[in-house]
């Protein structure tokens, strides 16, 4: 049989970069790439540009290749806004991959918040390191506080249970859309007060569970008349 090859840089990185260069050591891997690019899009006035400002580079974590903590360093371009109305004379690049002043791509958060979602971020830290990625229990505190929870007027089941954001230290009422499954809210602390303002906000919600703690079954009765199941 023939074997062809195959350009892995165009298939991991699109066809706007190049790979141009690799180092490895015992516990980590650098890729360089440089952009492609000839015009960027002004964040600001949304007008494209193909007049060049200068070079900047960023290096950002990856998710890890052989258990080796990855970064992408990569080269791109700054551009000047031609529009004489916008106020945003310079803008830089936009990397498909990690948004704007971000340190980890958008795939490498998204493992973090998985693997976080069932341990204490202090945990989730240590397991993650020992996977290859460098991540604090800070820094996964930081990565939830910034994730955009809507608003969800409908519901009207939820699940409500406390969470550790430091063991021992801080919790808070984590609350879960029953029928979607998935977190609709994060409210700080235990004590059932923030939990019965939520409450109030939210009349349409007539299921609740919960486990027997007597904050939270404090809460529920004193808002709205509903069912309580009990988990």
């Amino acid at each position: 049989m023939k074997y062809t090859e195959i350009n892995i840089n165009k298939k991991l990185f699109g066809e706007e970069y190049t790979a141009y260069d690799w180092s490895e050591t015992e516990r980590e891997i650098r890729i360089y790439l440089k952009s492609k690019s000839r015009t960027g899009q002004c964040p600001k006035c949304g007008d494209w540009s193909s007049s060049y400002h200068a070079t900047y580079e960023r290096h950002i974590q990856s998710v890890p290749i052989r258990m080796k903590t990855t970064y992408l360093c990569i080269k791109a371009y700054k551009y000047k806004c031609m529009s004489d109305s916008c106020t945003q004379k310079v803008f830089m690049e936009k990397l498909e991959f990690a948004p704007a002043r971000k340190v980890r791509t958008t795939e490498l958060e998204n493992v973090i918040l998985c693997v976080s979602i069932f341990l204490s971020n202090e945990g989730a830290s240590k397991v993650l390191g020992l996977l290859g990625i460098k991540v604090s229990d800070d820094t996964i505190k930081r990565i939830y506080d910034k994730l955009p929870i809507g608003p969800e007027e409908n519901i009207e089941a939820v699940g409500i249970d406390d969470v550790a954001i430091r063991k021992g230290q801080s919790y808070a009422t984590a609350i879960y859309d029953l029928s979607e499954r998935h977190l609709v809210a994060l409210l700080d602390g235990r004590d059932g007060e923030t939990l019965k303002g939520w409450l109030k906000t939210h009349p349409k919600v007539k299921i609740v569970a919960r486990d027997r703690a007597v904050q939270y079954a404090k809460s529920c009765p004193t808002v709205c008349r509903w069912q309580t199941a009990f988990i």
